[in-house]
């Protein structure tokens, strides 16, 4: 109860009213004390709510802490996977570059796509002769083309070279042989690669029966190489 001043007039009378008066004088006149002692069973209780308002407080700013550090963490990964992947084009570069120039020195360059088919065959026959190898069919390839709304070629389906395609048919040959016609034929310096191949085992003598689809890779241009 919190401390009043309060003034009562008891008319006394007689001995109890006297007592009663000395009584309420006491009781109202009341001034502040040190307040009683907690008990056991409120300390108990102070003492878990402060803990579970610290867990509950604390708990979310630990939380909270975490998820930022974990994001920052996350950040720093990606900033040195970028790093290593720019320091990584870096160091290629220099050979890119080189292999850049390897391809426009040497890349094949004909004025049309029948010049070019022509040339392939030729090296094809001289290889040929060269190992004492006989072709049977041979057929030249109009590669198909994608043809746009407007008319024209498809210009993500063309690629970056022209090509030149002919297909050889050979019948009887030795296999060894014919592997080491195939090996100089095939040359990167030459951009003629073996696209498609077929091959037939005949007898017992090692010949084989084969089908093999050349393409040259080239520029076309007016103006040769």
């Amino acid at each position: 109860m919190s401390p009043k001043l309060c003034l009562i007039v008891i008319v006394a009378t007689n001995d109890a009213a006297i007592e009663q008066w000395k009584h309420a004088r006491s009781f109202c006149f009341e001034t502040k004390g040190t307040p009683p002692p907690m008990k056991n069973s409120e300390k108990f209780l102070l003492t878990v709510f402060t803990l579970v308002f610290l867990i509950l407080v604390g708990g979310g700013g630990v939380k909270y802490a975490y998820t930022h550090y974990m994001a920052i963490r996350e950040e720093n990964e990606s900033l040195d996977n970028r790093i290593e992947d720019m320091n990584y084009a870096i160091s290629k570069g220099t050979e890119w570059a080189e292999k850049y120039n390897w391809i426009e020195e040497l890349i094949p360059a004909f004025s049309s796509h029948d010049e070019a088919s022509s040339k392939l065959l030729g090296v094809i026959s001289t290889q040929a002769a060269k190992r004492g190898l006989g072709i049977g069919g041979k057929e030249f390839i109009e590669e198909s083309k994608e043809i746009g709304p407007d008319g024209l070629p498809v210009e993500a389906n063309l690629g970056y070279f022209n090509r030149a395609k002919v297909k050889i048919t050979i019948t009887g040959a030795m296999e060894k042989v014919f592997y080491q016609w195939l090996e100089d034929i095939q040359q990167a310096k030459l951009f003629i690669g073996v696209t498609h191949l077929l091959i037939n085992p005949v007898g017992t003598n090692k010949t084989v029966n084969c089908e093999v689809d050349f393409t040259q890779f080239y520029r076309e241009t007016k103006q040769r190489k």
